[in-house]
């Protein structure tokens, strides 16, 4: 984990829905596939780890009463609690977190796990997935794919955006840089917003490739029944080829959505 992660999303996180939009509410309905795919009856209780806003939480609050966040900060936490008051939403740190009990449905969305820069970082993070889990619990899961940035074509140095809604308006600049030896991407990001000063955000992400994943995962319990590289569950073999066709914040084949089971 980095310390020095700023974000203007994360300080501000009503941004963030405004920012990420997802109206068609595609992770919920992905979710739902999974629940149809690989489980022998809907899960009753859910734990999100790495929650943010509790957007995606909230999602799946339709069909479970059960649900439960944890995220390590604060100003989430803290908006998730008040505008999603129907969410159990817990501060902590992903690589330590304990509830102290078992869910049907563990998750960990947003490039969460992407946060763990080592691999004693993915170790712990992995074994919060596991102390959470009971036989037979699903675990979703997405990632920055290492195949992709490093050997495809998912690297790009320079990306601009633009955010034009009623309540928010802005500019950005993100750079990018690769450490190929840590497998690290490096984004500095520039907000410009007008009526204000200049935002700059920073952010480590760890690339992790497909096998290195299932190995964490299957050193923890768990057994991979699905890895993806699209939320569609179209089978690929996830070596980063980056896709033209729209794709609502799924990152164009740049992530790995993974299902697993814990055995």
């Amino acid at each position: 984990m980095n310390a020095a992660v700023r974000n203007l999303l994360y300080d501000e996180p009503w941004l963030y829905d405004v920012v990420f939009p997802d109206a068609e509410d595609t992770m919920g309905r992905m979710c739902r596939e999974a629940f149809v795919r690989f489980l022998p009856s809907p899960p009753r209780s859910v734990l999100d780890i790495g929650c943010g806003t509790g957007r995606h939480l909230e999602s799946l609050s339709r069909s479970m009463a059960d649900c439960w966040g944890v995220d390590s900060s604060t100003a989430s936490v803290d908006y998730a609690r008040r505008v999603r008051p129907s969410l159990r939403i817990e501060p902590g740190d992903m690589r330590a977190a304990r509830l102290g009990r078992t869910f049907d449905l563990v998750t960990s969305f947003g490039n969460a796990l992407s946060y763990a820069l080592t691999d004693d970082d993915l170790s712990r993070t992995v074994k919060t997935f596991a102390a959470h889990a009971h036989p037979g619990t699903l675990l979703i899961v997405d990632v920055l794919n290492a195949r992709c940035y490093l050997e495809g074509g998912g690297f790009r140095e320079r990306i601009e955006g633009t955010v034009d809604t009623p309540s928010f308006k802005a500019t950005s600049v993100s750079v990018h840089a690769l450490d190929r030896d840590a497998r690290l991407l490096r984004r500095t990001r520039r907000w410009h917003i007008p009526g204000r000063p200049d935002v700059e955000d920073y952010a480590e992400y760890r690339l992790v490739y497909p096998e290195e994943l299932r190995g964490w995962l299957e050193g923890a319990g768990f057994r991979v029944v699905g890895m993806y590289d699209n939320r569609g569950f179209e089978m690929t073999t996830l070596d980063g080829a980056v896709t033209g066709l729209p794709d609502v914040s799924g990152m164009r084949g740049r992530k790995l959505y993974t299902f697993a089971r814990k055995s």
